[in-house]
């Protein structure tokens, strides 16, 4: 991923929910976003990352929806497929993100 993406929701009850993109999935010939809630730390700059939140990508005449996954068996396929990539995964949990501008 060349920088962070970041994108914020209008919830159903009209409060806004940001998070940060993570990845794509492909399943069955649906698409799903992993991302993870995002908060601003209070008096500072930092982003704080909460839980890992799947989305069901949905187009409609080009532009993209997101909604919940609400059906269990398709959320169960979804959290299997997230968990294969994370286990082939090497993180190292002491390295810092690097907040890109990309103003400058």
């Amino acid at each position: 991923m060349d920088r962070l993406e970041f994108f914020t929701i209008t919830g159903e009850d009209g409060n806004e929910y940001n998070f940060m993109f993570v990845e794509e999935l492909n399943i069955e010939g649906k698409k799903y976003w992993i991302c993870y809630e995002a908060f601003r730390e209070e008096d500072s700059e930092d982003i704080i990352l909460g839980d890992t939140v799947a989305f069901k990508v949905n187009e409609n005449n080009g532009e993209l929806f997101l909604d919940a996954v609400e059906d269990d068996d398709e959320l169960e396929k979804v959290e299997e497929e997230w968990k294969k990539i994370m286990d082939s995964v090497d993180i190292d949990e002491n390295e810092d993100f690097i907040m890109l501008d990309d103003d400058k």
